[in-house]
């Protein structure tokens, strides 16, 4: 254990002892906990290692199987996707058999919250998107149409329930795949039964009530990103913009700002490019980042190629090149965030590259996490399937075809000693059968036992007294945590 991971223990330990009285045989007890939680669970990349996974700069903090996740041990899991519920961080785990909703507040112990299961039978894919707090979830499977899900609902649910969804839409069957644009409430089915497998527009801003707008037909869509559009070409300032990455017919620019009347704005085809799978638009949405799922197992591409298009001009995109990455693997879904992009690449794990120079297609890969440390491989039955990087924690939760991960960047835990959040005052009082407490700040808490088991999330207001019940809790010793990094103890009787 180094000193960066050591410091913030002692400090945890400090202000549980500056802020309370305990006797020595709890206070030993408190101690072997804390230091335990920190040791056990979250395992620091160290010379290349974490634990048994090969790692650059990426700290494992948890790693959960398909069983664990509530699923069945011989299916598949798939998609993920994220939200958050003031400070709270949940993953949406897509599974053959259904979606494991999965709060990561404390990355080290995930804690599977809900269970959604599938509308109809089993299949490989299955896709989920968030607008607010409502989650939209399609599968391949047949007659499973698209099932409707008010997040709120698991805010205060018991741990492992099932949920059934809010509202249900059946204007199609299987979909492959389903895209969200937040700004709009639109969500955008791809290959479904309809259309010729291309855009189906579905008018979600009454969530559950949702309905048919229009399409989009001239080729089957496999993946899409949909923007308000904010970029460069002033003749489609504030439009509604599809990203169309269409499989076997290369990449398509769709003016979707008429759902009756949709448009093809332009098309883009290489001759390298083999299947066109997936990408994501720079913030500033000049350029795209894009991935073709056959081009190393066709033999074109030794290894991963990021593509890079350049899109400042809609009406004439232009492929800027690639990066070639170092491994013979088969990439998959990836997503940009600030400077960096994202990349699941199946047997490979994530990769995490530097946007260097989009214009010139230079990336500097910056740190990776190889999920499946055994085998380097092209193909996709097995390995990463899919990342989520847009917690404001730092937290990564990856996808694959039989675990979910959490990881972080390695020297997180630097980063918040060097520029410290402010820490909530916090005061409890113990009664019988309940707690009182009362927060400066509104915060989440999490409580645990001695044993580190999870027993509660408790949501702290800004002002005043709140009350939770303890009734039938074992009296003993409990520890509260906030995601700032606050701790205090408090013993019920």
């Amino acid at each position: 254990m180094t000193n960066t991971y050591r410091w913030p223990v002692l400090k945890s330990v400090l202000r549980i002892g500056s802020r309370m009285s305990v006797k020595w045989g709890a206070w030993t007890a408190i101690l072997v906990f804390i230091l335990a939680s920190q040791l056990g669970a979250q395992t620091p990349c160290e010379n290349g290692i974490a634990g048994q996974y090969p790692c650059l700069g990426m700290d494992l903090m948890s790693v959960r199987s398909l069983e664990e996740l509530g699923g069945d041990s011989s299916g598949d899991g798939n998609d993920c996707w994220g939200w958050t519920y003031e400070g709270r961080e949940f993953v949406l785990f897509g599974r053959s058999d259904g979606t494991s909703i999965v709060e990561i507040t404390d990355p080290v112990n995930p804690v599977l919250v809900a269970n959604v299961p599938t509308a109809s039978i089993s299949s490989l894919w299955r896709d989920i998107k968030v607008i607010g707090d409502v989650a939209f979830i399609v599968s391949e499977a047949d007659s499973h149409g698209m099932q409707i899900v008010d997040l709120n609902e698991i805010v205060s649910t018991e741990p492992g329930s099932i949920l059934e969804p809010t509202a249900h839409y059946d204007g199609f069957g299987s979909a492959h795949n389903v895209v969200a644009n937040p700004e709009t409430g639109f969500v955008y089915a791809v290959g479904t039964e309809f259309f010729n497998g291309g855009l189906f527009a579905v008018d979600c801003n009454d969530p559950f009530n949702p309905n048919l707008v229009g399409s989009w037909s001239e080729q089957d869509v496999h993946d899409a990103q949909v923007v308000v559009y904010s970029g460069p070409d002033i003749d489609y300032a504030g439009k509604e913009i599809a990203f169309a990455f269409t499989g076997y017919s290369g990449f398509h620019v769709v003016d979707v700002e008429d759902k009756t009347d949709m448009q093809t704005v332009s098309a883009l085809a290489d001759s390298q490019w083999v299947y066109v799978h997936q990408g994501w638009l720079t913030e500033d949405q000049r350029f795209i980042f894009m991935n073709d799922e056959m081009d190393e197992t066709s033999g074109i591409a030794a290894t991963t190629r990021t593509w890079v298009l350049n899109v400042e001009d809609l009406d004439s995109p232009f492929v800027v090149g690639f990066h070639e990455g170092t491994v013979e693997v088969t990439d998959h879904n990836l997503y940009t965030k600030e400077d960096k992009v994202y990349a699941a690449n199946y047997y490979a794990g994530i990769h995490v590259f530097d946007i260097v120079d989009a214009a010139s297609a230079e990336l500097v890969l910056s740190s990776s996490f190889d999920t499946n440390p055994f085998l380097d491989q092209t193909g996709t039955s097995g390995g990463a399937w899919s990342v989520y990087p847009y917690f404001e924690s730092g937290n990564i939760a990856i996808s694959t075809r039989s675990h979910m991960f959490v990881v972080r960047p390695s020297g997180w835990v630097d980063a918040v000693e060097r520029d410290p959040q402010p820490l909530p005052q916090i005061d409890i009082r113990v009664l019988e059968a309940r707690v009182q407490i009362q927060s400066n700040c509104r915060t989440q808490a999490m409580v645990y036992d001695l044993m580190g088991r999870h027993r509660a999330t408790w949501p702290l207001s800004s002002s005043g007294w709140s009350t939770f019940l303890t009734e039938g809790w074992s009296s003993g010793t409990y520890i509260l945590k906030t995601a700032s990094g606050y701790s205090q103890v408090f013993s019920t009787y």
